[in-house]
């Protein structure tokens, strides 16, 4: 791999995709700021790979527009995210069921927002990790589901406005169309959707051929914003034996 990219911002980058993406990232030479809530995860991350430097925050806290305009990425990756409340939607708040919404979308909305009105580097690229949950629903996140959507319908107004104003970016939704294995977010949902269907966690889990780890996820997002590879913008489905284009 080569560096593509100058200057990665990621957000959501102390754990899971968005930390493996960093490690790849840099190891390539490419300088990633990396944003996360957790100081400690962050501390790790920048002891290993001297590409890296930190920020530690809320990124649904109004930072976008000061990152973007300290950093001026070619690469916003928008990784972040947090676990819902697992139960049905009847037996949660409005709080709770709209939490991914307060967190995810807002951080989608504040971050593309300020990638359209600084501007962002010209000829950019941007990705929004969604969620399989926003194309077929989760009956067990509240909320949940429509806010990854909602990540996605941002992306693409994106899109269209970075072609009206003519800045060249290129704007993709990854879907990971199952779950994603070593995070917590899976482990919890895995766990909650086992009990609901009556079966182990394992049983679960085994209705996939491969596992889709972080570390197989930010190869195939790799791959997939690799300039040689010509791959269309929009939305691309990633399972852990495929990446393919979406509808």
């Amino acid at each position: 791999m080569t560096p593509e990219f100058q200057n990665a911002l990621i957000i959501g980058a102390g754990r899971g995709t968005g930390r493996a993406l960093a490690e790849r990232l840099a190891a390539a030479g490419t300088k990633v700021t990396a944003v996360a809530r957790t100081q400690s995860d962050l501390d790790t991350l920048v002891s290993q790979n001297p590409n890296v430097s930190a920020v530690v925050g809320d990124s649904a806290s109004g930072i976008a527009g000061e990152l973007l305009n300290k950093v001026k990425p070619d690469l916003l990756v928008l990784a972040g995210g947090i676990t819902p409340t697992m139960s049905s939607f009847h037996r949660q708040d409005w709080e709770d069921f709209s939490a991914t919404w307060n967190a995810d979308t807002k951080t989608t909305f504040e971050f593309l927002k300020a990638a359209i009105e600084m501007p962002m580097a010209p000829k950019g690229t941007i990705v929004t990790i969604s969620s399989g949950a926003a194309i077929s629903g989760s009956y067990l996140s509240g909320g949940y589901a429509g806010a990854k959507r909602m990540q996605h319908y941002l992306t693409n107004y994106t899109a269209r406005e970075a072609e009206n104003l003519g800045l060249g970016l290129r704007c993709y939704t990854v879907y990971p169309k199952q779950f994603i294995t070593g995070t917590q977010t899976a482990d919890i949902a895995s766990s909650a959707y086992a009990e609901a269907q009556g079966v182990t966690q394992e049983k679960f889990m085994s209705q996939w051929d491969r596992q889709l780890s972080p570390e197989l996820l930010a190869d195939r997002i790799i791959a997939l914003i690799d300039g040689t590879a010509d791959n269309a913008t929009g939305a691309w489905g990633v399972t852990g034996t495929s990446l393919e284009p979406m509808d």
